[in-house]
C-alpha cells in the first residue's frame, strides 16, 4: 500500500500491517496498541459500520483503494466505529486521510466526531486538490457506556449532497488511564479554578431550559469592530450570551476594553486558549500549562483575579487531552453545537450564514457563531437578522449545559401540546387550552377569577439562578368581549413558610381582547428561595389569554461610576440618611452596585411588614428580613424599619378570636394589645440575638403607618377606622410606641402617613401627635410619605413640615417614601382602597415627563436643604424606574418615571435635579394646571327658613411654576346658603392659562327649637 502525501501540518500515525485489522483492548492497558487499522485494500469497510444513509463503495483511487463515501446530505454520513471499540477512561488517538471527490478548488471541513457528547476530534480544513490527515486525540470520560461509546467521520457543509474520499483510518489507545487514575493538575495553592459546578471532561452541547432556547455562543474574540457590534445587538435585545475568547486576542489593542465591556453586560466567558494553536496532539501539561496562562490573561483584563470564566472549547474543535484537563481545572467543556460554518474557506455569504444560522436554532441546541478571526461582518449581520426573527417568535436566549454556578436558567411555553406546567392560581380558577394563538395553534386561557392575585402561574425555582438578571416575557389577550384591563406578571418567593410577592420590573400593560400584547420586564432573584412562582394577575373577572412566554439571561448595564454619590451629594448638605426601599432582589449584582454607591440607609419594601414576619400566629418567619440585615451589616448600611403597626398587609389572624371578630370588649383589646407585644417582642428578640453585641443595622422603625383617613370621619384625628382602631381606639398608637420603645430602645421611632402635605389632612396629623406628646409617648420623628405629582406643590409640604418645627423643634422628619409621578391625577397612596381607573400622563412624550421630574426634584431638595437641622432622612421609594409601583398600580402606567435612576439604573433628569440642576434638559411647556387643595365640606346652621350667610375660608391653590395662583370660587364666601346643600366650584389658572377647578358643598341645616 502506498502511503498518502500529508499536507502541511499534518501528524503521522504508525500503522499494523493488513487491511481490517481489529484489536479489543485489554481492560485497563497501560501501553496504547493499535485497536483498529484499515485501509480498505480488500474491498470492504469491516470492522467499520455505515453511519447515515450516503452510499458507501471501495473504489480505485490513486493507486490504491479507498472507501467513497457518495451522495453525503449530512454531516456524519460515512462510517463509524463498532460498539465497544472504545472504553471508559481511555486515551484514543485517530487518524485518517480524506480528500474530497469534487471540483478542484473545492474545501471543507472534517473531524472524528465522538458520541454521545459529539465531541469533535481533530478538525481540519479538506480539498479536492490533495489528501489531508484528519488526525487527533480523545479522552474517553469515565462511567461512559463502551456501547454507545462509538466515532465516525463528520465533514462540513457545501450547501448541496457531494462525495468524498477516505483512506488509512487508524485508532490507538488504551482501555482506561495509564496511571490506573484520573489525571490530576499540578499542585499550585494560588489557583484558582474556572468556575464550574461539577465539571465533566466530556464536552456539552446543550442549552440550560427546555422549549425553544438557545445557547448562542461566539468564538475567537475579542475583535473591535464585530465583538461591539454583537455587544450592541445583544444590550439592544436584552439579551446574553457565551463569550470564547483567545489570549492574544486580549492582549491586543482595545481587546482588554472589549473583555471588561464583555463580563460587565452580564455575559459568560470561555477559555479558548492563548492562540489559535490546535491542541489536539498536546500532553496534558502543555494544555494546563496554556489554559493557565489564559485564565490569568483574562483575569488580569478584567481586573478580577478570581473572575469565573466557567467553560472551555479547544480551538478548532480539536479536543485531545483538553477536555479532561478543563475539567480539573474548573471549567465544563463546551462542544461545538450547532455551527453555522462563517470560519474562511465556507461561503461566507450574508444569505448563506442566515441560513445556516436559522438552521442552527433547534430546541435546547448550543449555536456556535464567530466574532473573531478574521472578518465577521456577515456574521454579525447573519446574527442580528435571526436574532430579531427568533425573539419575535418566542425564543429564550440561555447559557449552555454545566459551567456556572446556579440554577438552569431559562423556561420557555409555547402551550402547543399543553398547559406546559401552568397551573389555576386561586380556588376555582380554570386554566386550559385557549382558542387562539398568536403563534402555532396553542395558548391558555384563564377564566373564573374572583380575585386580583387569582390567574396562571407556572413554578420557575429551576430557571432561576441567584443573583442573574433575568428577562421575563409572556404574550397576553383578553377573551372576547371583555373590556380594556392592565395586566402584569409577578413573582412568589417562598422562603422558610413565608411568601414574598414581587412584580417584575416592567412587565404590565393595558390588553384588549382586539390583539396580543407583551409583558415585559426584568426580574432578579436575590437569594435562593424554597420556591420561586411567575404568575400573572389583573382585575377581578377578567378572562385572558396567554402565550410565547419567555424567562432568559439579561445583559444588565453597569452603574455609572463617574457621576457623584446621592448619599455624598446630600450628606454635604445635613440630610444624614439618604435612602431606597429595596427588597432581596437589590442586594446581588448591578442594583447592589447602585444601593452601595448612592445610599447609605434603605427600608425593607415588604420584609419587614406583619404578614411577612408573622403571616401565623407564633410562627415567625425571618428569611426575607435577614437577606436585607445581612446585606446592610456586611455592607455598612443602616435599616429604616417598616413597618410594626399597619392595617394593610397585616394578616386577619391579629383580629380574630378563632372564626369571631375581635371586639373593643376588655378581653378583647387585652388579646389584641398581646399579640401586638408578642409580635414586637418577636422581632426585637431575633434582631438581638442575630448582632448580640447590640450593633444592629436598624436605625429607625416606622412605628405606626397611614393612621389618618383622607377626609371626615366620626374619630378623633379624622383617624382611618381600621381595625386596630376599631378594637383599641386612638390609643393603639400609643401602645405600639410603647412597646416599640421598650423592644427598640436605641432604634429612632416614627409616625409615618401619606399625603401629610395636603392641608386638611396636615391639620389632622398634627393634632394627632400633639396628642400623643401631651400624654407622653415616646415618639421621635414624623414621617412624611411624599408621595406626589408633578403638581402638587412643593410649598404644601415645607408648609407641613414648618408646622412639624413648630409644634416641636426636637421632633426628627423624614421623607420616607418619595417618588414624583407625571399623571393628571394623583388620588392618593391607599393601596387598601385602590383609586378607579383611568390614569393618564400629564406629558404628551416621556422626554418632557422625565424633565419636568427632575425640576420638580430640583425645587424640592431646595426646600428640604433649608430645613436639614429638622429633615434627617430622605427615603427614595425604589431602586429605579423599572421597579416603582407607580408602573402598576392601580393600573399599567408605563410613562411614570418618579425616581433618580431609569430602567437600566442609569440617572435621569430627577438625579440631576437633585444633584447639579445646571444639567437638566430645557424646561418642557407649561401644561400642569394649578393645583387646588381638597375642602371638606362647610357645615352651618340657620335661625330661620331663608338660610344663612356663610363665610368660608377658600381652600389654597398654587401652581409648580408660579406658586399662589388668583382663585375664584362661586357662591363666593359670605354669600346666602339656602337650607340643604350648596355646592361651591373654585376655579384657578396659571400664567399659561392652565385651568383646575374643584368643589365642596355648604351644607346648611335648620336651628331646632329650643336647642342652643
Amino acid at each position: 500500500m502506498r502511503r498518502r502525501c500529508l499536507i502541511a501540518g499534518a501528524t503521522a500515525f504508525g500503522l499494523v500491517a493488513g487491511a481490517g485489522a481489529l484489536a479489543l483492548p485489554a481492560a485497563n492497558a497501560e501501553e496504547p496498541a493499535v485497536l483498529l487499522s484499515e485501509d480498505f485494500e480488500d474491498g470492504a469497510f469491516g470492522p467499520l459500520v455505515q453511519n447515515g444513509g450516503a452510499a458507501l463503495s471501495v473504489v480505485d483511487a490513486d493507486g490504491d483503494k479507498a472507501l467513497l463515501v457518495k451522495g453525503r446530505t449530512n454531516d456524519y454520513d460515512g462510517v463509524k466505529t463498532p460498539a465497544d471499540l472504545l472504553q471508559a477512561g481511555g486515551t484514543y488517538s485517530f487518524s485518517a486521510q480524506v480528500k474530497l471527490s469534487a471540483p478542484a478548488g473545492t474545501t471543507t471541513s472534517a473531524r472524528f466526531v465522538v458520541e454521545p457528547a459529539y465531541s469533535w476530534v481533530g478538525n481540519t480544513t479538506v480539498t479536492a486538490d490533495a489528501w489531508t490527515t484528519v488526525s487527533g486525540t480523545f479522552n474517553a470520560p469515565a462511567g461512559a457506556d463502551p456501547a454507545t461509546l462509538r466515532a465516525y467521520l463528520g465533514t462540513g457543509d457545501l450547501g448541496a449532497p457531494y462525495d468524498y474520499l477516505v483512506d488509512d483510518v487508524v485508532i490507538t489507545g488504551t482501555a482506561g488511564p495509564g496511571d490506573g487514575g484520573t489525571w490530576q493538575p499540578t499542585p499550585d495553592p494560588a489557583f484558582i479554578p474556572g468556575g464550574a459546578t461539577n465539571p465533566t471532561s466530556t464536552p456539552l452541547a446543550t442549552a440550560r431550559g427546555t422549549g425553544n432556547v438557545v445557547a448562542l455562543t461566539f468564538d475567537d474574540g475579542p475583535n473591535p469592530g464585530e465583538t461591539a457590534a454583537v455587544l450592541d445587538l445583544l444590550r439592544d435585545k436584552g439579551i446574553t450570551a457565551t463569550f470564547c475568547v483567545i489570549g492574544q486576542n486580549v492582549r491586543a489593542e482595545g481587546g482588554a476594553d472589549l473583555l471588561r465591556r464583555i463580563v460587565a453586560e452580564g455575559h459568560t466567558l470561555c477559555n479558548h486558549g492563548t492562540t489559535f494553536a490546535d491542541m489536539g496532539s498536546w500532553t496534558q501539561a502543555q494544555v494546563e500549562a496554556d489554559l493557565k496562562e489564559n485564565l490569568r490573561i483574562i483575569r488580569a483584563a478584567a481586573g478580577d483575579p478570581a473572575l469565573q470564566v466557567p467553560y472551555f472549547r479547544a480551538p478548532n474543535g480539536s479536543w485531545g487531552a483538553t477536555g479532561e484537563v478543563a475539567a480539573a481545572l474548573g471549567m465544563q467543556p463546551l462542544g461545538l453545537g450547532n455551527v453555522i460554518s462563517d470560519w474562511d474557506g465556507n461561503d461566507l455569504s450574508e444569505a448563506t450564514l442566515t441560513d445556516n444560522l436559522r438552521r442552527a436554532f433547534t430546541p435546547g441546541a448550543v449555536v456556535l457563531a464567530h466574532d473573531g478571526g478574521g472578518d465577521r461582518s456577515t456574521t454579525v449581520r447573519a446574527v442580528t437578522t435571526v436574532v430579531t426573527e427568533k425573539l419575535a417568535e418566542g425564543w429564550a436566549f440561555t447559557l449552555p449545559s454545566g459551567g456556572a454556578t446556579g440554577a438552569t436558567p431559562g423556561i420557555s411555553s409555547g402551550f402547543e401540546s399543553g398547559t406546559d406546567g401552568w397551573t389555576a392560581r386561586g380556588d376555582g380558577v380554570q386554566v386550559g387550552a385557549g382558542s387562539d394563538a398568536r403563534t402555532g395553534t396553542g395558548s391558555l386561557l384563564v377564566t373564573d377569577r374572583t380575585q386580583p392575585w387569582h390567574g396562571a402561574a407556572l413554578d420557575v425555582t429551576a430557571g432561576l439562578p441567584v443573583g442573574a438578571a433575568m428577562e421575563v416575557s409572556v404574550w397576553a389577550k383578553l377573551a372576547p368581549g371583555q373590556s380594556p384591563a392592565s395586566l402584569k406578571v409577578s413573582v412568589q418567593r417562598d422562603n422558610g413558610g413565608a411568601s414574598a410577592y414581587e412584580g417584575v420590573a416592567g412587565a404590565a400593560a393595558s390588553v384588549t381582547a382586539d390583539g396580543w400584547t407583551q409583558l415585559k420586564g426584568t426580574y432578579t432573584l436575590g437569594a435562593a428561595a424554597d420556591k420561586v412562582q411567575i404568575y400573572v394577575e389583573g382585575p377581578v373577572g377578567v378572562d385572558f389569554l396567554l402565550d410565547d412566554f419567555t424567562l432568559a439571561p439579561f445583559g444588565e448595564k453597569p452603574i455609572q461610576a463617574d457621576v457623584p454619590g446621592l448619599k455624598d451629594v446630600l450628606g454635604a448638605d445635613g440630610i444624614e440618611h439618604v435612602g431606597v426601599a429595596i427588597d432581596a432582589r437589590e442586594t446581588v449584582g448591578t442594583a447592589a452596585d447602585l444601593v452601595r454607591k448612592h445610599y447609605n440607609a434603605f427600608t425593607p419594601e415588604n420584609a419587614g411588614k406583619p404578614e411577612s414576619v408573622q403571616p401565623v400566629e407564633g410562627q415567625f418567619s425571618f428569611a426575607q428580613l435577614d437577606q436585607l440585615l445581612d446585606f446592610a451589616d456586611a455592607n455598612g448600611i443602616e435599616v429604616y424599619g417598616h413597618v410594626l403597626a399597619w392595617h394593610s398587609q397585616t394578616p386577619a389572624w391579629f383580629f380574630k378570636d378563632g372564626a369571631r371578630d375581635l371586639t373593643n370588649s376588655p378581653a378583647d383589646q387585652a388579646l389584641l394589645k398581646a399579640r401586638m407585644e408578642a409580635h414586637i417582642k418577636g422581632i426585637a428578640d431575633h434582631i438581638d440575638a442575630r448582632y448580640p453585641d447590640g450593633n444592629s443595622p436598624v436605625w429607625a422603625w416606622d412605628v405606626v403607618n397611614e393612621v389618618i383617613a383622607d377626609g371626615d370621619t366620626p374619630n378623633p384625628h379624622d383617624m382611618r377606622d381600621s381595625r386596630w382602631f376599631q378594637v383599641l381606639g386612638e390609643g393603639f398608637v400609643d401602645e405600639a410606641f410603647r412597646l416599640a420603645d421598650r423592644y427598640f430602645p436605641d432604634a429612632v421611632l416614627f409616625i409615618n402617613d401619606y399625603n401629610t402635605e395636603m392641608p386638611e389632612k396636615r391639620a389632622d396629623y398634627l393634632s394627632l401627635i400633639s396628642a400623643l406628646e401631651a400624654r407622653n409617648v415616646p415618639i421621635d420623628g414624623v414621617g412624611h410619605q411624599a408621595h406626589v405629582d408633578v403638581a402638587r406643590p412643593v410649598e404644601w409640604l415645607e408648609d407641613s413640615i414648618i408646622a412639624v418645627e413648630r409644634l416641636n423643634p426636637e421632633l426628627l422628619q423624614a421623607i420616607t417614601e418619595l417618588d414624583v409621578n407625571a399623571s393628571t391625577e394623583n388620588r392618593g397612596a391607599d393601596v387598601s382602597g385602590a383609586p378607579a381607573d383611568p390614569y393618564s400622563p400629564a406629558f404628551e412624550n416621556d422626554e418632557d415627563a422625565a424633565a419636568e421630574v427632575g425640576y420638580y426634584y430640583r425645587d424640592l431638595f431646595a426646600m428640604l436643604r433649608e430645613h436639614n437641622e429638622s429633615v434627617d432622612s430622605v427615603t427614595f421609594w425604589g431602586i429605579s424606574n423599572a421597579r416603582t409601583w407607580l408602573r402598576t398600580w392601580p393600573m399599567a402606567r408605563p410613562w411614570e418615571q418618579p425616581l433618580p435612576f431609569d430602567d437600566e439604573l442609569q440617572v435621569t433628569p430627577a438625579y440631576w435635579g437633585i444633584v447639579d440642576p445646571a444639567r437638566l434638559p430645557a424646561r418642557p411647556a407649561d401644561v400642569l394646571a394649578p393645583r387646588i387643595a381638597d375642602q371638606s365640606d362647610v357645615q352651618a346652621v340657620s335661625n330661620g327658613a331663608s338660610g344663612a350667610k356663610v363665610k368660608y375660608a377658600l381652600p389654597s391653590a398654587i401652581d409648580t411654576l408660579d406658586g399662589v395662583v388668583p382663585l375664584t370660587c362661586d357662591p363666593v364666601p359670605g354669600s346666602r346658603f339656602v337650607i340643604g346643600a350648596t355646592t361651591v366650584t373654585c376655579t384657578a389658572t396659571d400664567e399659561a392659562g392652565n385651568t383646575r377647578t374643584s368643589s365642596f358643598d355648604v351644607v346648611v341645616t335648620r336651628k331646632q327649637p329650643g336647642k342652643p
